[in-house]
């Protein structure tokens, strides 16, 4: 390190100074800060010293600003006199030594101690202690104190509420605490670690010290000391690091840390900066979980996640090492130096000066974190009492409010203004899905399929900036999808889920599948290939076999798979295959129908004329060509040239040829650079390369006619090549159309869980997956999932949604034998006492009673047997077990009604038992409004809503009987 930037530990806000160490050219420079121009500091020169001796270490005094102490390398400790006001003066001191040899740090203490780190040599200290503070110490006096023989010292600091305690990395191996006023020169406690150079000590709390590794190591350490203990031969276990980043920066090319600080504004803040230009600062925390001791967890990469008290709350990267391309883009200058300012600075929070490889100061304020808002259930923000925003207003569906939504997004990222009378994919000449007065976008001829539906997705973010009412409407999506009845059914569902065309192909994929596996149409020989993927079933592999496989007995082998595939082909009669010759025809054409590719003109026909009726005309003409059948195609062109749909250019003629000479070939090119639909530009560039293979790596195609081309054209290696890196992408990036390739398999668990993490849909995942999980996937992150929805569904108050969702899981995990899968759950309904929130059911046993807020009456532990006196209750509160709550013995509500304790006999019959046996059983129902929480007696409640609409309870004014 060549330079180095010191702000003033004197500094005010009147004297903002820092120091400029240029170690290359031995001098000093002591500036003072002038102005702030945005991140740029103007400062004046106001001391000056150079043909200073090499030095390799460098302090400044804790007392006096005046004073710095140099560590030569030749290991002498030089004080040098830097006063503004005597420019001139050079006092100096030196501290000579036995043995030259290189001083590696170099610290002074609030008591003006001065320690000195040296490197090893034989018999003879390397950690000398001086008083500098002392005015008759001359340089042939001896240290204060000698310590650390024949072990070479990397690393000083002094503690500052402890200024004759320092820390100090020793031989490469240790770190050690030192107590200059214990006599013996051990220390008083080490931990074994590589980590000991650039030790740096939290100013705002001194239990907490950090220390780096050498170059190549660029590992950073966090210490508690006080857990670092004294070593004993036979006690090697500590817990003194409460944090460890291995590596902390890029360690692709051998990165070393050069510099390692801690803020002094804020607690257990630091930053690292490395030789490479990589400059980050890390904020540590902790937090006060505690695991449950009973509860048992299975053992996994993340079991011990919060065992640890101490956490990394946010990392900013400030600068990026010089060989990427981030800093560059932006350019920003490399940083070679930095400190924390402290006080005198023009930020409110922690600020950093840098000096920079060209020589200028920069300052600039470490990011915050993204201060917390308060939203309620209704998604509206709000501060103390008042709501500050709030959703914008509902105009229909939630797929039609969306649809608008994005639509505004999306033109605005695209630079168009909708109109309309012409949707803004038309005005793009982009294929659309059209829905009442609103149309979006499917295809780019310049974007893949994948990122048009990221920013479907995410509303053009961050090039689009949607206004905070529209993203508080954004956030209630899968509340109103749910109260919409998204749920299992497909159909409903992709009416729902209309806003994404690519969520709606999944459902139309699952629904694809479930039609194939009506009445057992995906088993043959003996193997049951239900809601398998077109990768599963191209390399004939099966996982599950103990859930798939139908007779016990059998051998589990690829020829049985290869089997079963033919025998499912045959009893649904598909058609011979017809593309590239190949050994798998059987499982080409299973595949070709999953993908939803027409095996027979009239199929192919009708689906053709249902795009063109969307308005997809060259997607229908296309796809024709793509599945053979080039006469289907030359019709359609005909018919929608004929209807002045589209322009007649001239490819009527090309799909008839055969083969297309040089002059069509150039023109075909001419016609891919001008269009822009994906798939017109997909069929010239295979007229243009006489190729499939170009058609199948256009990421502007859906993955399922690029798959289907695939299947049909490309050899047998190719297609195998072409799956598996097909499927890597799509987990890789959380590609929800990548579920054709993964089935609702093992794979499709990876794949949505990046597709949760990347979008927040686990609402989707839990309903697409429900039909395999866990019937044929066992995954311990389903079950996570699933509970997960379920308690949303809980806070949502969508109860009857929540209980049709699980009736019908638990329809569709059975076996072919008859047996369920899924182990019986708790009711999803239940009272609750609402003072202890415990199931209001009595409880026999009596350990299951908790204490609360009372206590229970009859446990007083008496030391004399005999009668009790009665528990004095407090006002309200009443003994009876039928009344109350059976854990805090809290009474029930009353009825809004009669105002009797629910739970009690009707008023007005007269007679006890008698009067029971003749009550009427709703009588015995309690009743609870969802809206307003009132409770009723159930025939009270039956008679007054058959007549009002109105809650009985005085001021209420909610209209319970409206919502029944």
């Amino acid at each position: 390190m060549d330079a180095a930037i010191r702000w003033s530990p004197h500094a005010t806000q009147h004297t903002p100074r820092f120091l400029i160490i240029d170690v290359a050219n031995n001098r000093l420079r002591l500036c003072q800060v002038e102005k702030y121009e945005k991140r740029k500091v103007k400062y004046k020169q106001l001391c000056f010293r150079d043909k200073l001796p090499n030095y390799t270490a460098f302090d400044w005094s804790k007392r006096d600003e005046r004073i710095v102490g140099l560590g030569a390398a030749s290991g002498e400790a030089t004080i040098l006199y830097l006063d503004p006001e005597r420019p001139h003066d050079e006092y100096k001191q030196s501290f000579p030594i036995r043995h030259q040899r290189k001083c590696n740090s170099i610290a002074f203490s609030t008591q003006n101690l001065l320690a000195t780190g040296l490197d090893r040599v034989r018999n003879d200290v390397c950690l000398n202690i001086y008083d500098a503070g002392n005015p008759n110490v001359s340089a042939n006096t001896e240290p204060y104190r000698k310590l650390a023989s024949s072990e070479a010292i990397s690393s000083i600091k002094f503690f500052s509420e402890q200024p004759e305690v320092l820390v100090a990395g020793v031989s490469r191996q240790w770190i050690r605490i030192y107590d200059l006023r214990d006599s013996s020169p051990a220390g008083v406690a080490q931990y074994p670690t590589r980590q000991v150079h650039n030790i740096a000590i939290d100013p705002l709390d001194e239990n907490y010290f950090v220390s780096a590794g050498a170059t190549g190591d660029p590992t950073v350490t966090v210490w508690d000391q006080r857990f670092v203990k004294q070593r004993t031969p036979n006690d090697q276990s500590n817990h003194a690091a409460v944090l460890e980043y291995r590596p902390i920066v890029d360690n692709s090319q051998s990165a070393a840390i050069w510099s390692l600080r801690f803020s002094g504004t804020k607690r257990g803040s630091f930053g690292v900066l490395a030789n490479t230009g990589e400059f980050k600062v890390i904020e540590t925390a902790q937090h006060s979980h505690k695991p449950d001791p009973h509860q048992t967890t299975a053992p996994g990469p993340n079991a011990q996640a919060w065992t640890l008290q101490h956490y990394t709350k946010v990392s900013h990267n400030l600068r990026y090492p010089w060989y990427s391309d981030e800093d560059k883009i932006e350019g920003k200058p490399r940083v070679v130096a930095y400190d924390f300012v402290t006080v005198g600075g023009p930020f409110n929070g922690p600020g950093v000066v840098t000096l920079n490889a060209n020589k200028e100061i920069e300052a600039f304020k470490v990011p915050t974190t993204a201060p917390r808002i308060n939203v309620t259930a209704l998604e509206e923000i709000f501060k103390g009492r008042t709501i500050i925003e709030k959703p914008s207003r509902r105009y229909g569906s939630v797929a039609e409010d969306l649809i608008d939504i994005q639509n505004k997004a999306l033109s605005e990222k695209l630079n168009v203004s909708p109109d309309p009378k012409d949707s803004l994919s038309g005005r793009l000449d982009r294929l659309t899905i059209d829905l009442p007065h609103r149309s979006i976008p499917l295809q780019s001829a310049t974007q893949s399929s994948h990122q048009m539906h990221e920013h479907i997705l995410t509303q053009g973010y961050p090039d689009v900036k949607l206004p905070l009412s529209d993203v508080l409407r954004i956030l209630e999506t899968q509340k109103r999808r749910c109260q919409e009845g998204y749920n299992l059914d497909c159909r409903r569902n992709k009416e729902i889920v209309a806003n994404d065309p690519w969520l709606v192909d999944a459902w139309s994929l699952v629904e694809r599948m479930d039609a194939h596996a009506w009445a057992d149409g995906m088993v043959g020989g003996g193997l049951e290939l239900k809601y398998l993927g077109i990768t599963s079933i191209w390399n004939n592999e099966l996982t599950m076999y103990d859930q798939r496989l139908i007779d016990p007995d059998a051998k589990t082998s690829e020829s049985l798979f290869v089997e079963a595939v033919r025998e499912i082909c045959e009893s649904k009669e598909f058609p011979p295959f017809s593309g590239i010759a190949t050994q798998y025809p059987h499982n080409r054409q299973l595949c070709l129908s999953l993908c939803g590719w027409n095996l027979s003109k009239i199929g192919l026909r009708e689906r053709c004329s249902m795009l063109v009726d969307e308005g997809q005309y060259y997607k229908a003409i296309v796809l024709a060509v793509f599945q053979g059948y080039k006469d289907v195609a030359l019709d359609l062109l005909k018919e929608t040239i004929q209807a002045k749909r589209i322009e007649n250019i001239g490819l009527g003629a090309v799909i008839a040829c055969d083969s297309v000479n040089e002059d069509q070939r150039h023109l075909c090119v001419w016609m891919a650079d001008m269009t822009d639909d994906a798939y017109l530009k997909g069929l010239l560039t295979y007229f243009i390369t006489g190729d499939w293979n170009s058609v199948v790596i256009m990421e502007e195609l859906s993955l399922t006619d690029r798959v289907g081309v695939a299947l049909k054209y490309l050899a047998d290696n190719k297609l195998s090549h072409f799956l598996k890196m097909c499927t890597q992408e799509a987990i890789a990036y959380g590609n929800i159309e990548g579920l054709l390739l993964t089935g609702l398999t093992n794979r499709a668990m990876d794949l949505f869980e990046h597709y949760i993490a990347k979008f927040g849909d686990l609402q989707s995942a839990v309903l697409i997956l429900s039909r395999a999980c866990p019937l044929y996937i066992q995954d311990a992150r389903w079950p996570l999932w699933k509970e997960i929805y379920l308690n949303q569904m809980q806070v949502w108050r969508t109860f009857l949604e929540r209980t049709h969702y699980i009736k019908e899981h638990n329809l569709r995990s059975v076996s072919r034998d008859g047996n369920s899968i899924i182990k019986p759950s708790a009711p999803s309904l239940a009272l609750s006492c609402m003072n202890c929130q415990q199931n209001l059911a009595l409880r026999k046993d009596p350990r299951s009673g908790r204490q609360h807020l009372v206590p229970l009456p009859g446990r007083s532990h008496a030391k004399h047997p005999g009668p009790q006196p009665r528990p004095h209750l407090p006002k309200g509160m009443t003994s009876s077990p039928a009344l109350a709550c059976p854990n805090c013995n809290t009474p029930m509500p009353r009825c809004g009604l009669c105002m009797m304790w629910l739970g009690s006999p009707d008023p007005s019959k007269v007679g006890a038992a008698q009067a029971l046996k003749e009550e009427d059983l709703e009588a015995r129902l309690i009743v609870f409004c969802m809206n307003c929480a009132h409770g009723f007696h159930g025939h009270h409640a039956r008679d007054w809503f058959a007549r009002h609409a109105m809650c009985p309870v005085p001021d209420c004014q909610c209209m319970c009987g409206l919502l029944k």
